[in-house]
């Protein structure tokens, strides 16, 4: 079983050994935390396009069903998004990077202020007053926060944006440069890792596996701490899309969104990870 061979660029990263993960968690159980997009799922031309297959969410309902674990899924992508493509009544699901939340068999919570909505909107407006027609930048309403892909357009008009963002972010919002995404969101909200803290509270002293693959999820990794996992996504496409220095925290790696479908579905089957 062992684990795999990513190949990564990153020569500090270690080969994630999934035997090491099992034996972790025989202990005092496993909290198992993912990203969406690019994890469990391939990043998309266009994440409105993206399907989740019926296996994602069987394979980490399957998992969260272990007495022993505690499962989450962290997506930047809205909670409404999430509950629509990742049917798992048993797993935590954080959306919007954290700022949205269901826990199991919990409501749907939202701890954003109202004023955060009208930023959102009055930033929307500005960026499209400035970029025009779209040229293959896509700006995508998530109420507080303002993406900006940019996948399907041309490297010019990718500086191009990149650029009217820098120029027209308002004040008080953080910009986030991710994987052909620019995100602009309020400089005090949640992160995946203010997310991954929250799930781990319902399991304490139980080692964390976090598995990510952009600029978002080093907010995860960075409250790892030494005795958890925190597992880097990176096949060639996230190594050349992901910006320069983005993960700093991660310490092992897999090859990309088949291997992590691979390591969900051993920690999920007794046989292979036997409590």
């Amino acid at each position: 079983m062992s684990g795999v061979n990513p190949a990564s660029p990153f020569e500090n990263l270690e080969n994630l050994s999934f035997d090491a993960v099992c034996a972790a968690r025989r202990g005092a159980g496993l909290v198992a935390v993912f990203d969406f997009d690019g994890t469990l799922v391939k990043i998309a031309r266009d994440p409105e396009s993206v399907r989740a297959t019926p296996k994602v969410g069987q394979g980490i309902e399957t998992l969260a069903r272990r007495a022993d674990t505690t499962v989450g899924v962290v997506s930047g992508r809205p909670l409404d998004h999430l509950l629509h493509m990742v049917d798992a009544p048993d797993v935590w699901l954080f959306g919007l990077h954290g700022w949205e939340h269901r826990a199991p068999g919990g409501p749907v919570v939202r701890g954003w202020p109202p004023s955060a909505l009208d930023v959102g909107i009055e930033q929307r407006a500005l960026l499209r007053r400035r970029l025009g027609p779209s040229q293959g930048e896509r700006i995508e309403d998530k109420g507080p926060i303002v993406a900006v892909h940019t996948r399907a357009a041309n490297p010019e008009r990718r500086a191009f944006v990149e650029k009217v963002v820098h120029e027209v972010r308002l004040p008080g919002l953080a910009l986030i440069v991710g994987r052909r995404v620019l995100e602009l969101r309020p400089v005090d909200a949640p992160t995946k890792g203010h997310a991954v803290r929250t799930i781990a509270e319902s399991r304490p002293n139980a080692p964390i596996l976090y598995v990510g693959d952009d600029t978002t999820d080093e907010d995860a990794f960075a409250v790892l701490g030494e005795h958890d996992f925190a597992v880097l996504v990176d096949d060639e496409h996230a190594h050349a899309e992901r910006p320069r220095d983005a993960v700093k925290h991660a310490r092992y790696a897999v090859s990309g969104t088949d291997d992590v479908a691979r390591l969900v579905r051993i920690l999920g089957i007794e046989a292979s990870c036997p409590v």
